[in-house]
């Protein structure tokens, strides 16, 4: 093997951040074993991207611009994508783990005859394999997987997988135009309407954020961490009990099943610590714990640790601020 693979998205806003992440995964690992990286790149209007594909580490990008994939349709994307890669025989093609990536990646897999991981959090290459790392049963079992006898791997990655980078325009690479042949069946699907809400919340830009756990224990309570993010200039965030609760949106999440985030300064608010949540935050660069009981996991890693009921210390740090 000379090449790995990386399929990167594109949506309305441009190439996405988890994208960018897979791709410098697929050039660490490549470094390492003196390999190329190649980016895919479909869509309709797509060939601008090429440019900052190759900026942001790859050496080819294999491009797809054809109006017929303006819009996502699985069959027709898997077969633009089966025809391609059945040319290459890769040993590795990476997806970010997003709803298209994970939609795509068994597809291809299954049609290449691939082994095929989703939503790891970590993949690498030890002893001549392939191997993706992820969590399993709520964070309780760590499991590693790697291919059966000379099959290659297609995996999914998540969110925190590796740092995007900046992009270097100094860099120079090859586009390579990919053949798009489709038939009447791969475009039996039409979508005849998107819409996407504009997202109000950045947590992944945020330089401070303050988030709720369960232990805030009401609804009411978190008009008091709000408060405090407020008081901070700060973001907002919440564990899953706390969005399942109806507190707070979905996109407020951080953890395995939420956003990965590293800002300056992160306060803890009746978060207890459990591994889900932790490898959502984990690159914080100050984290505060608050929290009534002493023995919560995240007083092990917590820089500062405020023994506490938030009922009582948030107005204390309020009248400090102010």
């Amino acid at each position: 093997m000379s090449e790995l693979l990386v399929y990167i998205e594109v949506n309305e806003n441009g190439i996405t951040d988890l994208s960018l992440q897979c791709l410098a995964k697929g050039a660490e690992l490549a470094k390492k074993n003196g390999w190329k990286v190649g980016g895919l790149v479909l869509g309709a209007g797509v060939k601008d991207c090429a440019k900052e594909v190759i900026a942001y580490g790859a050496d080819t990008v294999y491009l797809a611009d054809d109006a017929r994939l303006k819009s996502f349709v699985p069959s027709a994307y898997q077969r633009v994508l089966t025809g391609f890669l059945k040319q290459k025989n890769p040993g590795m093609v990476i997806f970010p783990a997003t709803t298209r990536g994970n939609d795509l990646a068994p597809l291809i897999a299954s049609e290449l005859d691939l082994a095929c991981a989703l939503d790891c959090q970590n993949t690498d290459w030890e002893s001549g394999k392939f191997f993706s790392r992820r969590s399993e049963f709520d964070g309780k079992v760590a499991t590693k997987y790697s291919a059966s006898g000379s099959r290659g791997l297609v995996t999914s990655l998540k969110d925190g997988v590796a740092d995007s980078g900046t992009a270097d325009a100094a860099r120079t690479g090859q586009t390579v135009p990919v053949e798009v042949v489709l038939n009447e069946n791969d475009l039996a699907t039409k979508v005849l309407k998107r819409e996407v809400v504009k997202s109000t919340v950045n947590l992944k830009a945020a330089k401070i954020i303050v988030t709720a756990g369960a232990g805030i224990g009401t609804k009411e309570n978190f008009a008091l961490v709000e408060n405090l993010a407020r008081a901070f200039g700060g973001e907002v965030g919440a564990t899953r009990p706390v969005v399942d609760a109806g507190w707070t949106t979905a996109d407020r999440q951080i953890g395995q099943t939420g956003v990965t985030v590293k800002p300056d300064l992160y306060i803890a608010c009746g978060v207890s610590g459990a591994v889900q949540h932790r490898v959502g935050m984990m690159m914080a660069k100050k984290i505060v714990a608050i929290n009534t009981d002493a023995a919560a996991p995240i007083f092990k890693f917590a820089h500062y640790r405020i023994v506490g009921d938030l009922v009582d210390v948030i107005p204390k740090l309020l009248k400090l601020v102010k």
